[in-house]
C-alpha cells in the first residue's frame, strides 16, 4: 500500500496518453472486458468532452489509482457513468474514498446519486449495497444483449421540491 494522500483531481477531459492507459486497463478488466469495450473506445469516451461531464481522477503519489466519471445533471441528481479502481489500487479503501468524495461533492447541488452496474458484477452490487444505493430497477439487453444492468440509486440529501 502507498504511504501518499489520495487526491481527487477534477478534468473536464483526460489527457490522451492517460487516457489511452486507462483505456487498455479498463478493456482488460470486468465488466468492460465482458462487456466487449474496446481500449480504443474506452480512451476516446476519456478525451472527450461534453459540458456535463466531469472526470475525477483518483492520484497518490503523482499515480492514478481510479477514475469518476460523473454527468450532472440527470434524473434530479448526479450520474456515476464510469467507476472504476485500477489493478494495483483495489482492496485499498479507493472505491469507498471515490464514492464518499462524490457524494460531498455533489450533496451542495443534488439530491441523488444514480449509476448502473452490470447484473453479473456481484462484487460491485454488494460494493454499491454497502455504500448505501439500493437497486431501482433492471434494464435488461441495455449494453450487450444477453446482460442486464442495474440501476441503483442513493439519496444524499432531501429533495428540494419544485421550483
Amino acid at each position: 500500500m502507498s504511504s501518499g494522500r489520495l487526491e481527487f483531481l477534477a478534468r473536464a477531459t483526460v489527457a490522451r496518453e492517460q487516457a489511452a492507459a486507462i483505456g487498455a486497463t479498463l478493456a482488460g478488466m470486468d465488466p468492460w472486458r465482458t462487456l466487449g469495450y474496446q481500449a480504443e473506445t474506452l480512451a476516446r469516451g476519456l478525451e472527450s468532452t461534453h459540458p456535463d461531464l466531469t472526470r475525477y481522477l483518483a492520484m497518490r503519489d503523482g499515480e492514478p489509482q481510479g477514475l469518476v466519471v460523473v454527468r450532472h445533471p440527470w434524473l434530479r441528481g448526479a450520474y456515476i457513468e464510469l467507476f472504476a479502481v485500477l489493478p494495483p489500487a483495489q482492496g485499498q479503501g479507493v472505491g469507498r474514498a471515490a464514492l464518499e468524495f462524490i457524494e460531498s461533492h455533489y450533496r451542495r447541488r443534488t439530491a441523488n446519486l444514480w449509476l448502473l452496474v452490470s447484473g453479473f458484477n456481484t462484487g460491485a452490487r454488494c460494493f454499491y449495497a454497502k455504500q448505501g444505493f439500493h437497486p431501482v430497477g433492471v434494464i435488461a439487453d441495455l449494453v450487450v444483449a444477453g446482460q442486464d444492468e442495474v440501476l441503483m440509486r442513493k439519496v444524499i440529501r432531501p429533495a428540494a421540491g419544485l421550483p
